[in-house]
């Protein structure tokens, strides 16, 4: 039965694909299988791992998967170890889906359900979820069987933790008890500014032990992989997979 994780934080621009991306990719490249799901209806994740035009999966996207409560039709191959439940902009419709269409009583479930077809094909289900609190990050935290938190290392990031694990409690108490918080990861420091390693400072004198020790920099090579696809062929690859490397680690240590 597959270990699921999702990523968020309800702040654009905080690093939530690009580390889900990474991570699914680490995962499979180390013989795990895994599944990326795309949850957020911008469609960066699949485009991100795919290398393709998010149109390309159109009617064939996690949506259609949603309303039939089965991902099975919808997943995508990427690699051999590595699938995606792809999404388009018409995710977005979602919510005005599940309040006139939707006939069931558990409304915060039907990306669980929905997820259950497949998850013992996986040992990894990654989950890439919007900015904001919304039903698509209810029900992706109700999903999860570990969340992970993403701190981008500026002001307005930092003051969204609270609120965010304010909603991870609740979902924790009613609709998914089981729910565990696998940690707060920073990402995007520049170690340069002393600002961003105040705010790093600041919330590991905060949250303690939930902080990851793993720190994600800022690195050019990194945004390059949106572009080319990520690769772990030159040193200059390499070098920007290690921090991330080390995160996987850490992560798989916590949610054993």
């Amino acid at each position: 039965m597959g270990i699921t994780i999702s990523f968020g934080i309800q702040k654009g621009g905080a690093g939530k694909t690009t580390t889900t991306a990474i991570v699914a990719f680490l995962l499979a490249k180390s013989g795990k299988r895994v599944l990326a799901v795309d949850f957020d209806s911008q469609g960066n994740l699949t485009q991100f791992l795919t290398q393709r035009n998010i149109y390309d999966f159109t009617e064939r996207t996690a949506l259609e998967a949603l309303k039939k409560q089965d991902a099975a039709p919808f997943i995508h191959e990427v690699t051999a170890n590595l699938d995606i439940l792809p999404a388009e902009d018409l995710l977005i419709t979602f919510s005005a889906w599940l309040y006139k269409e939707y006939r069931g009583k558990t409304p915060a479930h039907i990306l669980k359900q929905t997820l259950e077809s497949v998850k013992d094909r996986y040992d990894f289900i990654l989950i890439d979820l919007p900015p904001n609190l919304g039903d698509h990050t209810i029900n992706g935290l109700t999903a999860s069987d570990f969340a992970v938190v993403m701190l981008q290392s500026e002001p307005f990031c930092h003051d969204a933790l609270d609120r965010y694990i304010e909603t991870l409690q609740i979902v924790k108490k009613q609709t998914n008890p089981d729910l565990v918080l696998a940690g707060i990861l920073t990402v995007m420091l520049d170690s340069r500014t002393t600002l961003d390693t105040a705010i790093l400072d600041r919330t590991r004198s905060d949250y303690e032990d939930i902080v990851f020790q793993s720190v994600i920099k800022r690195r050019s090579r990194i945004k390059e992989f949106t572009v080319t696809g990520i690769q772990a062929a030159t040193k200059a690859d390499q070098d920007a997979l290690d921090p991330y490397n080390k995160f996987v680690k850490e992560l798989l240590d916590r949610v054993k």
